[in-house]
């Protein structure tokens, strides 16, 4: 390629091997052609879910990847057994070119991409309060799931879940805007690891409610609704449009990969 172009195109640094000016003004050219192949292929080659041997590559975060995947893995089994998927996590800032690339097929998320992207709605999920069953924070009636009080839970010190590359945090909004100072102790970029963390602490995390299920699966902890009101996540589903060549069933393998 060097000899090819007349440019080294990549120069040692003191922080490691770089492109030049001129294999950075090829990279835009170059992608364009490989997207245009990329399509043209799609348009002609058939797709059979049933004898499919695909790879299909989804962004999403761990809660997604709870959510999702244990619907999109036993579907695959039974109708496209020869697809394979691989998960990715990366910062939101960067599904697009991951998207725009082909590094990935399909994004699933609390995130909005660009016009160049089509996308499709999933589901609505609200915000939940998961704690240890015992928390002195609970309050109780009869004949009515234990709950929490605004002041027992800005009272309580709280742990809070950002995901990597999120943009801002819907709890802490909600808590600015109605001008509430809890205490955050407690910041991590996994709601798995809450499972392992809230049991014997008194710790209240504020959660999606598709967290419930993996959180809440046995008696250390429970979950309440919260006293304060905040925003919903919508989640969605995106790809390139240049997909939108694709024929309808690999459409639906997508929908299916995504467990949706």
């Amino acid at each position: 390629m060097r000899a090819l172009m007349g440019d080294p195109l990549f120069v040692r640094t003191r922080h490691g091997m770089e492109p030049t000016s001129f294999a950075l003004r090829l990279c835009s050219p170059v992608q364009e052609g490989l997207t245009q192949i990329r399509t043209g292929l799609s348009q002609v080659m058939t797709f059979d879910p049933a004898t499919s041997d695909r790879k299909f590559t989804i962004l999403m975060n761990d809660v997604g990847a709870a959510s999702f995947l244990p619907a999109a893995v036993q579907g695959l089994s039974k109708v496209a057994p020869g697809i394979d998927l691989h998960i990715s996590e990366l910062d939101h800032a960067e599904y697009e070119d991951a998207l725009d690339s082909g590094v990935a097929d399909l994004a699933i998320g609390r995130v909005m991409l660009a016009d160049t992207f089509r996308s499709e709605f999933l589901l609505r999920s609200t915000y939940i309060a998961v704690l240890r069953t015992d928390h002195p924070a609970l309050s109780r009636k009869r004949g009515t799931r234990p709950f929490l009080t605004l002041d027992s839970y800005i009272a309580a010190a709280q742990v809070v879940v950002s995901p990597r590359g999120a943009t801002s945090n819907p709890v802490e909004r909600a808590m600015l805007a109605m001008r509430l100072n809890g205490r955050v102790m407690l910041n991590v970029p996994h709601a798995t690891s809450l499972y392992n963390i809230i049991p014997g602490t008194d710790l209240i995390a504020t959660v999606p409610d598709r967290c419930r299920k993996f959180l809440c699966r046995d008696r250390q902890l429970t979950w309440a609704k919260l006293p304060i009101r905040i925003e919903p996540n919508m989640i969605y589903q995106w790809w390139h449009k240049r997909h939108d060549h694709d024929t309808e069933q690999e459409r639906e393998a997508w929908k299916l990969s995504s467990g949706s």
